[in-house]
């Protein structure tokens, strides 16, 4: 009898410790969301410093074509559509609630995950596309011969692709690997605790 409530002792105490440290691992994850909010401000004051050259450019540059002034409105356009999606992650990343379960803190950085990656998949790629677009139509005015028209949109949109299939993903999974190893982290925390609570 002696015995057996010894095993049962020593798998108790081999089980608490497997589990992660929760301040540790909370640190962790608050960690990520303030980095995730620092690049949402830059984001915003880069992507609307760009829109506003783009339109003091735009406003200052006299036009032969219509194009180039529909070119400007289709980047400005994919510039500020990106930004009202991506902006919809910040109430997310100012809750910093401590007195939260980690079932709540696993589900808000469940939703920060959810709404990265339909901003890398989806929203990303509409950016690009209207990026372009309007850089093709931009472009028309200022292009005279066929193989300066060639050289010049070989390398604006090589640059684009490149960046956009090339770099881009390469970029978010370096990024989203910490926020995926921390929800993972949260998520057999969790799973621990439920069976603990079991018992």
């Amino acid at each position: 009898m002696k015995t057996e409530m010894d095993l049962k002792t020593l798998w108790h105490k081999q089980e608490a410790t497997e589990m992660p440290d929760m301040k540790q691992l909370f640190k962790k994850a608050d960690d990520i969301k303030r980095k995730t909010l620092i690049k949402l401000i830059l984001q915003n004051f880069l992507l609307l410093a760009v829109s506003a050259f783009i339109i003091y450019i735009g406003s200052t540059i006299p036009h032969e074509l219509p194009t180039t002034k529909i070119g400007i409105a289709i980047m400005v356009m994919g510039m500020l559509m990106y930004l009202v999606v991506h902006n919809r992650m910040m109430p997310v990343l100012f809750k910093t609630n401590f007195a939260i379960s980690t079932h709540e803190y696993l589900e808000q950085l469940i939703t920060i995950k959810r709404k990265q990656d339909f901003l890398n998949r989806v929203m990303i790629n509409i950016y690009f596309a209207l990026l372009c677009i309007g850089m093709g139509l931009y472009l028309m005015q200022f292009i005279h011969g066929l193989w300066n028209g060639v050289l010049t949109y070989s390398v604006v949109f090589g640059w684009i692709l490149f960046a956009g299939f090339y770099l881009r993903p390469r970029g978010v999974k370096r990024k989203q690997k910490p926020l995926i190893d921390t929800i993972a982290k949260l998520e057999e925390l969790n799973r621990q605790l439920e069976e603990e609570g079991e018992r």
